[in-house]
């Protein structure tokens, strides 16, 4: 039984190193790529998706459908929210993919929301390392939090209301932004619970 831990963390571990890894080296992909657009992506959705768009979201799919199995694989099907999430992440890019147009604006959504993913990763190694609690875990805490907030809801906000006010847009993309822009909102709510729980504002509450 001892040996089984010891493997099963040996594997927790080295997954969790490979998605660190992986979202920090795709996140400056995505926006190097981004960078070298002429305009904002989300004005022009009649842009064709070219070959690195195409490469970037295959990669994601790739990455979605291993992060969906490793947290089935870790028994962690509780976490309905992110489940929910990355199932979501996986038929939006499928979408993408065959339609042939708005890569730019899926890879620029993907580049600015992935920003958070390497600060998450990074808290669950310094709570791993049973550093926790410390000044370091709750820097890096703090540091997501931020973040998050300003690139999933304020920048996210802002890019809604410019998908939404733009007419040539179709009704597939329409909806799978404001899929996405919910699905940010939740994981939101649940941030705010697990602060005003954690600093004693409210009684431990239910928030994944």
């Amino acid at each position: 039984m001892f040996e089984e831990i010891i493997k099963y963390e040996h594997i927790n571990y080295e997954s969790t190193i490979a998605v660190w890894a992986s979202t920090i080296i795709w996140t400056c992909f995505y926006n190097f790529v981004r960078y070298l657009l002429p305009d904002i992506p989300f004005t022009h959705p009649e842009w064709k998706t070219n070959y690195t768009q195409s490469f970037l979201m295959v990669f994601s799919l790739g990455y979605f459908i291993y992060d969906l199995i490793w947290m089935y694989l870790f028994e962690l099907q509780q976490e309905k929210l992110m489940i929910t999430h990355h199932i979501y992440c996986i038929v939006a890019l499928f979408k993408m993919l065959f339609k042939g147009t708005s890569g730019a604006q899926a890879t620029c959504a993907l580049g600015s929301m992935e920003i958070t993913n390497p600060f998450l990763q990074y808290r669950w190694f310094i709570r791993s390392e049973g550093m926790y609690p410390s000044a370091l875990h709750s820097a890096m805490e703090t540091t997501f939090y931020i973040i998050f907030f300003l690139v999933r809801i304020v920048l996210g906000s802002y890019y809604m209301v410019v998908i939404l006010r733009q007419e040539h847009n179709d009704v597939d993309f329409i909806f799978l932004a404001l899929a996405i822009y919910v699905i940010s909102w939740m994981f939101q709510i649940n941030i705010i619970k697990c602060i005003l729980v954690k600093y004693g504002f409210v009684e431990k509450i239910k928030y994944n």
